[in-house]
């Protein structure tokens, strides 16, 4: 699987009958099939593989623009954090509404995503997109398996059904809606995290732990609605929220936090997300 990662990311890997250019354009090294059993060989070949990775996505670091608040864009956020990756964090969303194909954010632009777009602020959209593709040129999170892509995949769902069953339209909803909706979705979660540690058992935080991270902490509109509707997440999901605590704690995510302008940010009132 490394060997075939590394073939894609320098153009040594394609289908028949087209280009073997990357996805990204990458115009560096090419390393033909046999030399790349070769040079697997050893763990030392991996080195390679970051280097590859590193050329790929640091001539343009990926730009994301969104609301200076957590709501849909905060997830990304913290996988370009954790994971290692450079992106252009913008919070300029003047003009949005004709700057974006669909006229909202949050929104990524890099090279070779939509190559003849034509919107100021680029042209991937679709919060649940942009938090996968972050994820996935993040150097940090590459070796994640496809099934442990899945579960994280879920839980930023998740964490996304939780954002519209407790916010409308810039405003927080009532109590009742609150409580039903954190109720709901924090049940399942409790099934499913671990006592102890992270949700994958590695030694750092993965889209999961992440997810629930921001669903219990992020100020707008998360923490700010569990507020309003006095739902005390300690006593009724106790592993939920433990979890949230140690991803907190994780020397990469707390780093992020500890200058982050967004995460804690609180929003009164219109519509921002």
């Amino acid at each position: 699987q490394l060997c075939l990662l590394l073939l894609a990311l320098s153009g040594g890997l394609g289908a028949p009958g087209r280009s073997t250019r990357s996805t990204l354009d990458y115009s560096g090294p090419r390393v033909a099939p046999r030399a790349c059993v070769c040079l697997f060989a050893s763990m030392e070949s991996l080195k390679w593989l970051w280097v590859l990775l590193a050329a790929r996505v640091a001539a343009e670091a990926p730009k994301l623009t969104y609301f200076n608040v957590a709501g849909r864009a905060e997830l990304a956020r913290l996988y370009a954090a954790v994971g290692n990756l450079t992106i252009v964090d913008s919070t300029d969303t003047s003009g949005y509404k004709t700057k974006t194909p669909s006229g909202y954010v949050p929104v990524i632009a890099h090279a070779g995503l939509f190559p003849s777009c034509a919107f100021e602020y680029g042209c991937l959209q679709e919060s649940l997109a942009i938090e996968r593709y972050v994820r996935d040129i993040a150097p940090g999170y590459l070796a994640l398996s496809p099934q442990q892509r899945a579960v994280d995949d879920m839980f930023a769902q998740i964490k996304e059904d939780i954002l519209q069953g407790v916010e409308d339209r810039g405003a927080i909803r009532p109590p009742a809606a609150i409580n039903a909706t954190f109720a709901q979705y924090l049940r399942v979660l409790e099934l499913f995290v671990p006592e102890s540690g992270f949700v994958h058992g590695r030694t750092f935080p993965t889209g999961a732990d992440l997810a629930v991270l921001v669903a219990l902490r992020a100020g707008f509109p998360f923490a700010q609605a569990l507020e309003a509707a006095h739902f005390d997440v300690a006593t009724r999901y106790p592993k939920v929220d433990a979890l949230a605590a140690r991803t907190a704690a994780a020397p990469t995510v707390a780093a992020y936090l500890s200058k982050s302008k967004t995460f804690y940010a609180r929003h009164s009132s219109g519509s921002v997300l």
